[in-house]
């Protein structure tokens, strides 16, 4: 068993504390130790000398009404993560995702202006029309990284007695032009921006995004993301089916560009051990970054490549492969 010192911030109630005592058994190193970030927030949390401190969204996964205060939640993340740096700095340990590159991500506009700038194609921002066919994604995405796909039939309107709310719907919403208008004035407000439409590769018999994780600058594992409707169980395992129609309809060529422009990418997030990449295409020549996550690549139950650090075992047991081997 690997001697891996390593440490978990999470919330209490985050699936992801499973996932990762999970991906400790596969990896073969020793349980995670885990630490809340009420504890942090509330500067309770010390950490070791040599130990490895790896972090969660702050509210896990579990989020009432994950469609309103995002400028709040991004400024809580900021500070919270500038607590843990101290924390961490003051005990000796290593973040294995460092704090100045974590919060670039997180701020999807300042992110996409920063990778336009050294030159990745990123989706240009566009006014959102009257049909509100473009998408719209919120600018921060700290501690509830949802993306608004198709929106116009996942959100409406609920009177509240301080006003209206943006809310999701548990079924598809049908809308007018006026509540649209609404909608979209309540989201800007709060930090949501629309970028331009595109046309996805159809694959399958779905469209879809490409997914990369990247472990150390490498790509490690892929699956296609299915955009233009509600998946309300993605599930990743097993033979990709959607990759291999894209191989069939577009070449190897053309995915050793995508793992290319995902891995250009990842090496202007020096620090970030772990990152997904999404890659949005069309269904010609034209591919662009359309997200970096730095809390690492959403893909359940998929299995890393051949010849690559997540060889056989799903991205979080990846992770460990690779921190252990430099431990």
């Amino acid at each position: 068993m690997s001697t891996l010192n390593w440490t978990v911030v999470a919330a209490a109630t985050d699936p992801a504390r499973d996932g990762w005592a999970d991906a400790a058994i596969i990896a073969d190193v020793a349980a995670p130790r885990f630490v809340t970030w009420d504890e942090v927030v509330a500067e309770k949390a010390s950490f070791q000398s040599g130990e490895t401190v790896l972090f969660e969204r702050m509210s896990g996964w579990d989020m009432p009404n994950p469609v309103a205060g995002q400028r709040a939640r991004y400024r809580e993340f900021a500070t919270a993560l500038a607590q843990l740096g101290a924390a961490v700095d003051d005990g000796g340990a290593t973040l294995a995702a460092a704090v100045a590159p974590t919060l670039l991500t997180v701020d999807r506009a300042e992110r996409d202006v920063f990778l336009r700038a050294n030159g990745v194609p990123v989706l240009e921002g566009s006014d959102l029309d009257e049909a509100g066919r473009n998408i719209l994604r919120p600018r921060f995405a700290a501690t509830d990284d949802w993306i608004v796909d198709g929106w116009q039939k996942t959100l409406f309107l609920h009177r509240a007695r301080d006003g209206f709310h943006v809310r999701r719907s548990p079924a598809e919403a049908v809308h007018g032009v006026r509540e649209l208008k609404r909608i979209t004035e309540l989201l800007a407000a709060d930090g949501i921006y629309a970028v331009a439409n595109l046309h996805r590769a159809h694959l399958h018999n779905d469209y879809h995004d490409i997914r990369f994780a990247l472990i150390d600058g490498e790509v490690t594992h892929a699956a296609g993301v299915v955009c233009g409707r509600t998946v309300h169980r993605p599930w990743y395992g097993g033979r990709r089916r959607e990759l291999d129609a894209f191989l069939t309809r577009f070449g190897a060529a053309r995915w050793e560009k995508l793992v290319l422009l995902a891995e250009r990418t990842a090496t202007l997030f020096p620090g970030v051990r772990s990152l997904g990449v999404d890659l949005c295409l069309d269904n010609a020549a034209a591919e662009y970054v359309f997200d970096v996550d730095p809390f690492g690549a959403d893909l359940p139950g998929a299995l890393g490549m051949k010849n690559t650090v997540g060889d056989g075992v799903p991205v979080r047991a990846a992770v460990l492969r690779a921190l252990s081997a430099a431990s």
